[in-house]
């Protein structure tokens, strides 16, 4: 669970070359794409999304890509990450602020439409 954020934000550190950005960057943005998985799945309404995202612009981090990214790539990094079991990607997912859990069984596409949102290419 101290994964949270992380599925997305290895991706965006992998695709963008290591060093464009700083790994709490990648993470902060990856958190908040695991917020909108959550309420996608229908697990948190989108006053949580808004309440995650306005803590990560409190702390100056950014909440979306700085440039985009190709959102192929960026789901092809996290199939390849070490918590995806039997070729399904392992999201860490919010039922609720300060509560998470795993889920493997979403649907890719989510990803793709997520990233697509916080500034990634086809």
């Amino acid at each position: 669970l101290l994964n949270l954020g992380h599925t997305f934000g290895h991706a965006i550190e992998n695709v963008a070359g290591y060093g464009d950005y700083l790994h709490g960057e990648a993470i902060a943005i990856g958190l908040v794409a695991a917020a909108r998985l959550s309420h996608r799945l229908g697990l948190i309404p989108e006053s949580d999304v808004e309440r995650i995202q306005k803590t990560i612009i409190a702390h100056r981090l950014p909440i979306e890509l700085k440039e985009p990214l190709s959102a192929r790539a960026l789901v092809e990094a996290m199939q390849r990450d070490k918590k995806t079991r039997s070729g399904a990607v392992r999201f860490v997912i919010i039922n609720g602020i300060g509560n998470a859990e795993t889920r493997d069984e979403v649907d890719i596409e989510y990803a793709f439409e997520i990233l697509k949102e916080l500034g990634a290419g086809d």
